[in-house]
């Protein structure tokens, strides 16, 4: 088969974990299938993003930037359909929750979740509009839907009243960690190491659904109550970038790394206590289960995916709540044999997920599909 994979949402460094799951995709695809053709159609800003060095893989660069929506959209609904039809393309594969609606090919699309209907009224009015129109449709005139989780396949069953067989459920998984860490991250590894104390790792993010001022509010009332020694260090956006307020902070014992290389995310994620994810709501929480390949114990909500993600090796809270979140926190923090089961049953948990059984399932799909 000639298979198109449709990149043009990727900004790099940007997405977060439709990245991940491009990245992983596409390594998963490139070691299962040697008999199969791939063409990576991607936006200018993925011009150079690495693709696996397997000579059934190839790119094509598009004349079209993902970082504005509507040009976007038009481009992937208009000319982007002429250039299928030049290359031949048996199937088209949407990675990112929009679809060519007039492929000229049996047509796959993957939707992770669905939290631009769960917190779609903190999205600008027209992104959030454009989206669902494009996702909903996408997802209508798809021959099959993948998505990341069992949680996400009812919600998008729920949302679309699509036939069961039309939605597919492959995994994320974690990803390989590879390289060395920069100077600059080197640097910030070197000051988390000389403070001493353990620290907590979490992620930060302007998403509402990542509940970030909640969980500073309920790091703090650890310290206060339980007089945990811990630091807190979020990887990503500063406590103003995400309008929170760090509380009762007065020692510094919170930290905000901005962005890190994979490099560097492995190195602060591998040299953690625990990770806290007080998440409301996930399509899948990948950062959970590479915690767990890590043997970084795992503290987390227990809305939306995380309980079929984590499965038996998380210690869980109602994110909703601080008192039990620090709580919970301070447990784990304060218990080593508890921390010890955690990492064995963390190691058991994910190995659950890979890149190459995600991949392997489909290819069953494609074949299912262009086989109809």
């Amino acid at each position: 088969m000639r298979i198109g994979l449709n990149l043009l949402y990727l900004l790099p460094d940007v997405v977060g974990g439709t990245e991940t799951y491009a990245a992983g995709l596409l390594q998963g695809l490139a070691a299962t299938s040697d008999a199969d053709e791939f063409l990576v159609f991607v936006n200018r800003e993925s011009a150079a993003w690495p693709l696996p060095e397997a000579p059934n893989i190839q790119r094509v660069v598009c004349p079209v930037s993902a970082g504005s929506q509507g040009v976007r959209y038009a481009y992937e609904q208009g000319r982007f359909v002429q250039l299928l039809a030049k290359h031949r393309v048996d199937l088209v594969h949407s990675f990112g929750y929009v679809a060519p609606l007039r492929a000229p090919c049996p047509s796959v699309v993957t939707i992770h979740d669905l939290n631009y209907r769960a917190f779609g009224d903190r999205m600008p009015l027209a992104r959030r509009l454009a989206l669902a129109f494009f996702a909903r449709q996408s997802a209508l005139r798809a021959s099959r839907v993948l998505t990341v989780s069992e949680f996400s396949r009812r919600e998008i069953l729920d949302a679309y009243a699509l036939s069961p067989e039309r939605v597919v459920v492959t995994h994320n998984a974690p990803r390989e960690w590879n390289g060395l860490p920069g100077e600059g991250d080197a640097k910030l590894l070197a000051g988390l190491a000389e403070a001493g104390s353990p620290y907590i790792v979490a992620f930060s993010s302007t998403s509402p659904n990542k509940n970030i001022p909640r969980l500073l509010e309920a790091f703090a009332r650890a310290r206060e109550q339980y007089r945990l020694p811990h630091r807190l260090v979020l990887v990503g956006r500063s406590a103003a970038e995400n309008g929170a307020e760090i509380p009762r902070d007065p020692d510094g014992a919170v930290r905000f790394t901005g962005y890190l290389s994979d490099s560097a995310l492995h190195a602060v994620l591998a040299g953690a206590q625990l990770l806290a994810f007080p998440s409301l709501y996930e399509g899948f929480g990948l950062p959970v289960v590479e915690a767990m390949t890590l043997g970084v114990p795992v503290v987390c909500s227990d809305r939306a995916s995380l309980p079929e993600v984590a499965g038996d090796a998380a210690v869980f809270f109602d994110p909703s709540s601080t008192e039990e979140m620090a709580h919970k926190l301070a447990l784990v923090a304060r218990d080593a044999a508890l921390r010890a089961e955690l990492i064995e049953k963390g190691y058991a948990n994910a190995g659950r997920f890979s890149w190459q059984a995600t991949a392997r399932r489909t290819l069953q799909v494609y074949r299912e599909v262009v086989a109809v």
